[in-house]
């Protein structure tokens, strides 16, 4: 390769495209520092390293048998206890996760119960909307009218011994 001479017209051109790009580089790292810094001021962490060493040792971690690591001695036995934040009773931790879904009606059961519960609230203002009232006892066109039919005695279990003991003859009659 040949080199080029750095004299000239070309030299000009070289000096600004050095520039340039100089300009750009340092540009480029003040933007950062810029930003880490205004980010950090937003965050909350700018000023972290600057505490005194008397307020570090109130939050430093103590590593001793029988205290946490503030330095509070604390009891393994006593059942932690937490407070509700629906209802403000004091529940023991092991039991808070329960009583929390119970008390807010987000369980399993409890929804189960408020989904039959919006389906009944359907069905009735389904029946309410209605125009003719008579047949809203008819249980051919109403459909919230439907109950449980009760079981025949033949329908139920013939293995219990209820039904085995009404199988017997009574008073010397015979059963064919």
């Amino acid at each position: 390769m040949e080199e080029m001479p750095l004299s000239g017209p070309d030299n000009t051109k070289l000096e600004a495209l050095m520039l340039d790009i100089y300009s750009e580089l340092v540009e480029d790292a003040c933007l950062g520092l810029c930003f880490e810094v205004h980010r950090a001021v937003k965050q909350g962490y700018f000023f972290l390293g600057e505490a005194d060493q008397e307020s570090m040792k109130e939050f430093e971690i103590v590593d001793q048998p029988g205290v946490d690591i503030f330095g509070q001695v604390f009891n393994q036995w006593k059942n932690k206890e937490c407070e509700c934040p629906n209802c403000n009773r004091l529940i023991a931790a092991s039991r808070f996760a329960p009583h929390l879904e119970k008390c807010l009606g987000m369980g399993r059961n409890s929804s189960r119960i408020a989904s039959r519960r919006l389906a009944r609230n359907n069905m009735s203002k389904s029946e309410s909307d209605q125009e003719d009232n008579d047949d809203l006892n008819d249980n051919d066109w109403s459909y919230g009218a439907e109950k449980k039919a009760k079981k025949r005695r033949s329908d139920k279990n013939q293995n219990s011994p209820r039904r085995s003991k009404s199988l017997k003859p009574k008073n010397g009659s015979q059963n064919c």
